[in-house]
């Protein structure tokens, strides 16, 4: 095989993913993370022969981009709140407005020796994220997906994330009359009906049971807001995700279920509301 250049192995690569319609800066990701330089290290470097073993794992992840597979899934790692984190098959690959979310709850809170609970924790990034914040208090991380748990469980030991336990439930299911002073969820909200607008990437390899959720995407706001406050302590507090378009018929659904809640909606960074906090007040 031709052995090219870091430069030519990547115009080459950025050709082919362009052609095809694909998002080509896919392709310098890939290389940066398997040669571990960096942008400006690559371009320090552009003239020098690829190494064999980095070409081969290049060349076979480009035709990996070319059938759609989301470049974290071929690495196997992606990064959240600049920590990197083990991700397959089995769990949603993190996502920029869920790093907005955990911030969120990192400053909101300052009190010590929390109880928290992560619902549909996946591979586990809020978790541990939270874990390492509030090192002196206990999480639970809870997911439907017993294969998402070994992702998680995985990403725990890694970072050595004794505070941690895994249980796996639908929702409170299996968690008895636990209380918790904070539980925070990004859960699956994406109306099945918009499957088909998906990005391709999404459609063929991230896990439906975390991706879609029924009535339109509301279903678990639905569940959630109608027996949470058997699990929240007084001065509690919940966090969730939701779609860039849900927050109206969301509000609704908190306004009738938990009325007795201070309810705020955050905007992301693009200025769309996506995430929100429901307070329960002190009696």
């Amino acid at each position: 095989m031709e052995r090219l250049s870091y430069s030519n192995a990547l115009n080459r690569a950025f050709l082919m993913l362009k052609e095809a319609g694909k998002f080509s800066d896919d392709a310098l990701y890939l290389m940066e993370e398997l040669s571990g330089f960096n942008y400006t290290q690559l371009q320090l470097h552009r003239n020098d022969l690829v190494p064999s073993d980095i070409d081969e794992k290049f060349q076979a992840g480009l035709q990996r981009l070319l059938n759609d597979e989301p470049v974290q899934y071929i690495l196997g790692s992606a990064y959240f709140m600049g920590r990197k984190f083990h991700v397959d098959q089995n769990v949603l690959i993190p996502r920029q407005e869920t790093e907005e979310m955990v911030d969120q709850v990192i400053s909101d809170n300052n009190r010590k020796n929390l109880q928290i609970l992560d619902i549909g924790t996946g591979s586990g990034v809020i978790a541990i994220s939270l874990a390492l914040a509030f090192s002196d208090s206990q999480i639970v991380a809870s997911d439907i997906s017993n294969e998402a748990l070994r992702v998680a469980s995985k990403n725990a030991s890694i970072y050595d994330c004794a505070n941690i336990s895994f249980v796996q439930s639908d929702l409170f299911d299996n968690l008895a009359d636990q209380s918790f002073d904070i539980i925070v969820s990004n859960p699956p909200y994406i109306a099945v009906s918009e499957k088909d607008v998906m990005d391709e990437s999404v459609k063929k390899y991230e896990p439906e049971v975390a991706l879609y959720g029924q009535n339109e995407g509301l279903e678990i706001y639905q569940r959630i807001s109608k027996v949470v406050d058997k699990h929240l302590s007084d001065g509690g507090d919940l966090y969730m995700e939701f779609g860039y378009h849900q927050k109206n018929q969301i509000e609704q659904i908190f306004g009738k279920n938990m009325p007795q809640y201070v309810v705020k909606f955050y905007k992301d960074i693009s200025g769309n509301y996506r995430y929100l906090n429901a307070h329960r007040k002190k009696v």
